[in-house]
């Protein structure tokens, strides 16, 4: 049985994200996880063990997806914590219990929601994943700044078909889009993940959704300037300057292109 000792981190040193609006302060509560016999990534508390199985037969695929519709490899190894509730997964991770999952440094965080719906679990770890590979190479203090936190949720989306969005349909954030409330397509991103961008009255729910969508339309419609943008990313390139330098368009005329194409729908 693995003990996982009591500790807090610094807020300025602090990445996390999930399929929920996720603050960044983090606290740690020691509790007792299990390893998985079969995969030693993962570990899991006392009646979470289905959960961490599932983890453990989704993981691979979902990590070779990132790697590949994001054009980068994870730096290091990777840890799965399966939980079997909602209070010790939100006191573990320092995230709201309605939150089903959250990333920190190389380590993800399923909550016990996910016991109840295992269809997700595939989905959240490919959401938490592509959050864990990009802040691997970049650092974490970079990703956070860098990269604007619409199109940080927005490709983890869209590498997870979904993950992390499945709250809200389609078809209710274009409704809200058509209507003018959606995300501010901002250019840079910030350390700290405490408010949300986007117009008034846009609830953390719909912003998801919208970010996914927003990506999925350049993957699919652009897949060969979308690709130049990652992988220029990955390298570190200023995300203004490369997604310019890609497209050929600043960020808010995509956004308005793509809104454009929502209303001849």
């Amino acid at each position: 049985m693995k003990t996982a000792s009591t500790w807090a981190l610094l807020l300025t040193m602090v990445t996390l994200s999930g399929c929920g609006f996720v603050g960044s302060k983090v606290a740690r509560f020691t509790t007792d996880f299990e390893v998985l016999p079969s995969d030693n990534r993962i570990l899991y508390e006392r009646g979470a063990k289905t959960l961490a199985e599932e983890a453990a037969k989704q993981l691979p695929q979902m990590m070779n997806a990132v790697e590949s519709r994001q054009y980068g490899a994870f730096k290091a190894p990777v840890k799965v914590y399966a939980f079997a509730g909602t209070k010790s997964f939100a006191r573990y991770a320092g995230v709201p219990e309605v939150v089903k999952g959250a990333g920190l440094g190389s380590e993800i965080y399923l909550s016990g929601q996910l016991l109840g719906k295992m269809n997700e679990v595939r989905g959240m770890l490919g959401h938490e994943l592509s959050h864990v590979q990009m802040s691997q190479t970049l650092g974490t203090i970079t990703y956070n700044r860098s990269l604007p936190r619409w199109f940080r949720e927005g490709l983890a989306i869209y590498v997870a078909d979904g993950g992390g969005a499945t709250s809200v349909s389609e078809a209710e954030a274009k409704e809200q889009f058509l209507r003018g409330i959606h995300f501010t397509p901002e250019t840079e991103g910030a350390l700290l993940n405490l408010t949300l961008p986007g117009s008034k009255g846009l609830e953390p729910r719909i912003f998801y959704r919208q970010s996914g969508m927003f990506v999925q339309y350049m993957a699919g419609r652009y897949p060969a300037q979308f690709e130049t943008l990652v992988k220029g990313l990955q390298e570190g390139n200023p995300f203004e300057a490369e997604f310019a330098a890609a497209f050929n368009l600043k960020v808010d005329e995509m956004l308005q292109s793509f809104i454009g194409s929502l209303r001849r729908a």
